[in-house]
């Protein structure tokens, strides 16, 4: 009788439904997830190649430097 409730019940059903949902959003997530993470390595690294310049007596602000860098990377 437990077993006829289970396959009734709209709750589990439901939870079912989600679960599948959040499987099929996460496996959408990881291919961002990595694209967002090479964008900022690619930042990090434009941003330390202009970093010396400013040590050489450039007055930019470091988010001067990171938007020009990003801009370059474009």
């Amino acid at each position: 009788m437990a077993k006829e409730i289970a396959k009734e019940n709209p709750v589990i059903d439901a939870l079912k439904k989600l679960k599948e949902e959040e499987a099929e959003l996460m496996s959408k997530l990881k291919p961002v997830q990595e694209a967002i993470g090479a964008l900022e390595k690619i930042v990090d690294k434009s941003v330390k190649k202009v970093k010396p310049a400013k040590e050489n007596g450039d007055n930019s602000t470091t988010e001067e430097l990171a938007l020009e860098a990003a801009g370059e990377a474009q």
